[in-house]
């Protein structure tokens, strides 16, 4: 499924609407989010394989999914600034999935971030074992990969 440039910059600004450009915006760049992404997403299977540090591998794996949103939204033209912008821009973007007639990606997209944000808890909880850690973790890598491929069809944000 191939999303237009537009359209993918209106779903990412319907979600920022309580989230305003701010003057410090210039530096906070797609490719700076997307590098971001990488290294989270290498800290957490780090953390998960090498130190068993539960609690660390899933909030890096937090990490992973809310920096390939904020790089797919940056690279539309959108800062997120604000915590509960990054759901409010996976809703909107699940959304234009499901009105595109993909509900295998919008449910993807909702279940898998979904999961990331239990993870997020995870580091502050630690209740989750390891293999619900690492379950979680691949989920969350395959939602970072889907929306690299659906929001950033150059595929630039992937490579990083």
């Amino acid at each position: 499924m191939t999303y237009t440039d537009d359209d993918i910059a209106a779903a990412v600004a319907r979600g920022l609407y309580r989230d305003p450009a701010q003057p410090g915006d210039a530096g906070r760049t797609p490719e700076k989010y997307a590098r971001l992404s990488g290294d989270f997403r290498a800290g957490a299977w780090k953390h998960l394989r090498e130190d068993g540090d539960l609690p660390q591998a899933s909030s890096k794996a937090w990490g992973m999914v809310a920096q390939t949103v904020k790089a797919v939204s940056a690279r539309h033209g959108g800062i997120i600034h604000a915590h509960g912008s990054i759901w409010l821009v996976v809703r909107e973007l699940a959304g234009l999935a499901e009105a595109a007639g993909d509900v295998e990606a919008r449910n993807l997209i909702n279940n898998a971030f979904r999961t990331a944000r239990a993870l997020h808890s995870n580091y502050y909880e630690d209740e989750e074992t390891a293999a619900e850690v690492a379950d979680g973790l691949a989920l969350c890598e395959e939602l970072s990969q889907r929306l690299y491929e659906l929001f950033w069809p150059d595929g630039a944000g992937a490579a990083t």
